[in-house]
């Protein structure tokens, strides 16, 4: 009996509805292109290769080695196979044949759909997402056997899904699929048929079964399909990077790095041997195109570049568009840039989170701050105001790498304030994540107390006895959010909408241990 074909894997893009044949490829000048006579009598496979080259790490080993180690090569080669089915067109790539691609060429999501209407909901394997944050953080969680999607512990508030492995309901699609902006599929089906599984695939890529299985929160942020609309939001991103109003944008890699391997980032706009950065940052990018005007199409032509530390070379490089996080309200909605396409958040989800936020009890007696305070100088303020304990930089030691502040300000009667002022979002997002890890280890950990408790009475003899040694009652306790700010945004605390989601998760966490939760905005004087 004869042997069944051997699995392949393929990994399937669906190019875009107006999306020209001719406008697929990168590089057209770059790929040799061939006819395969069963799908087209035009050209439609690409492929392109790097010619062999020592590796960089043979230039650092060879001056210590007692022997000869020429003849080290390193090479990469990629294919891309356009196919069309259900009047669309695919590109099905093979090895590094996805950089082949035009980027801008391909639907975003169309393997993560299609993954979400063909799976098994309780057969999932893997899931990517990319946290709705001030700070963009990519994560990847595995399981060890199949399991439900509530096993892998997001938080659909704030996590956006990017990628889900799991089993098909359809045994015949495969064993398993990988869905993100392409498709990853095992299949024995050779090129001639490949036709009837990408129709089979484009009319999952349509279905809302999502909603059905339980994914019905990927709703909550929406690609902006209106070019106009797209249009006049990429005018005030080059408007507001021009004039370095940045204080909502930053950079960030688009997808999941090797850390361990990443050296640092440039700019395909600097110098190869400029210093590197081990955070890529949005003014560094804008000095390197100092005194030209920036667009849209220079945003896209440059480009941010991961550079590998084991060998000095791009581990990963993406056009500055695709690093932006920008977010702005429109003509009464809310949009948000991330991996550079535009989404509309959905006004549903973004109130729900505003008023949750608004629902939080005000705290009170705070003074104004002065014109150009800074924190320090505020604390020591407040604190006098309200009879309370500055313990700004008094550090705790906390069992890990770092040190951990108590508060910024302790009450007499156990609160526990956090201060900071309304600059750099990463900034926000460390005062929540400050309030909700000292809350815990208050409540969790006995040595953590007890230095705790020493530190504040070694500030003030006056305020020995307010932490308590013992695991305290978490209602004992009222957590307190405070943010200096000259903002007029009409936002709670006039942050913006990542924030706002951050704090709301750090309140829902505290009081779900039992604390008091508050807030405050500052108004710091002109």
């Amino acid at each position: 009996m004869p042997r069944p074909p051997r699995q392949h894997k393929l990994t399937i893009a669906l190019l875009k509805a107006d999306m020209p044949r001719d406008a697929v490829l990168r590089d057209p000048d770059s790929v040799v292109s061939y006819v395969v006579p069963s799908l087209s009598q035009t050209p439609s496979l690409f492929v392109a290769s790097k010619p062999p080259h020592p590796p960089r790490w043979q230039q650092y080993l060879a001056p210590h080695v007692d022997g000869d180690m020429a003849g080290l090569f390193a090479a990469s080669s990629g294919a891309a196979l356009l196919i069309e089915a259900g009047k669309r067109l695919f590109a099905v790539t093979f090895g590094q044949g996805r950089h082949l691609l035009n980027t801008e060429a391909f639907e975003r999501d169309f393997g993560l759909r299609v993954v979400l209407n063909t799976v098994v909901p309780g057969q999932l394997k893997s899931v990517d997402s990319k946290t709705i944050d001030e700070t963009t953080m990519h994560t990847r969680r595995d399981v060890s056997r199949d399991s439900t999607f509530s096993s892998f512990g997001l938080d659909v508030s704030r996590d956006l899904l990017r990628a889900v492995t799991g089993t098909p309901q359809d045994e015949t699609l495969g064993p398993r699929l990988t869905g993100a902006d392409s498709l990853g599929i095992h299949t024995r089906l050779q090129i001639p048929e490949l036709r009837g599984l990408l129709s089979r695939l484009l009319e999952a890529y349509g279905d809302d079964a999502y909603k059905a299985n339980g994914f019905e929160f990927i709703d909550f942020l929406r690609p902006e399909k209106s070019v106009e609309r797209i249009h006049e939001l990429e005018e005030r991103l080059i408007t507001d990077l021009a004039s370095n109003e940045i204080t909502d944008v930053h950079l960030a890699a688009p997808e999941p790095l090797d850390w361990l391997d990443v050296e640092g980032f440039r700019f395909s706009t600097q110098d190869s041997d400029v210093t590197l950065e081990s955070d890529p940052h949005i003014t560094s990018y804008l000095a390197s195109r100092k005194g030209e005007e920036l667009t849209i199409g220079l945003l896209k032509h440059d480009r941010m570049e991961a550079i590998r530390a084991s060998d000095g070379f791009r581990q990963a490089t993406w056009p500055i568009l695709d690093c932006i996080v920008y977010q702005i309200e429109y003509e009464g909605q809310l949009y948000v840039l991330s991996t550079g396409d535009w989404f509309r958040v959905n006004l549903g989800f973004k109130e729900r989170v505003y008023e949750e936020v608004r629902r939080l009890p005000l705290l009170t007696g705070l003074p104004d701050a002065d014109p150009g305070t800074d924190e320090d100088a505020y604390n020591i303020k407040a604190a006098a105001a309200l009879d309370a304990l500055c313990l700004d930089k008094k550090l705790v030691y906390d069992g890990g790498p770092d040190k951990m502040e108590i508060c910024d300000i302790l009450t007499r009667d156990g609160g526990l304030i956090h201060v900071k002022h309304r600059g750099s979002s990463a900034t926000l997002s460390h005062l929540f994540t400050q309030g909700v890890n000292s809350a815990e280890r208050l409540l969790q950990d006995a040595d953590f107390r007890s230095e705790a408790r020493t530190v504040a009475a070694r500030a003030s003899s006056e305020f020995a006895e307010v932490l308590s040694l013992n695991r305290p009652s978490p209602e004992a306790h009222e957590v307190s959010f405070v943010v200096i700010t000259r903002s007029n945004r009409d936002t709670p605390l006039t942050l913006p909408f990542f924030s706002v989601v951050s704090l709301q998760r750090a309140a829902s966490r505290l009081r779900g241990y039992g604390f008091r939760v508050s807030v405050a905005a500052v108004r710091e004087a002109s």
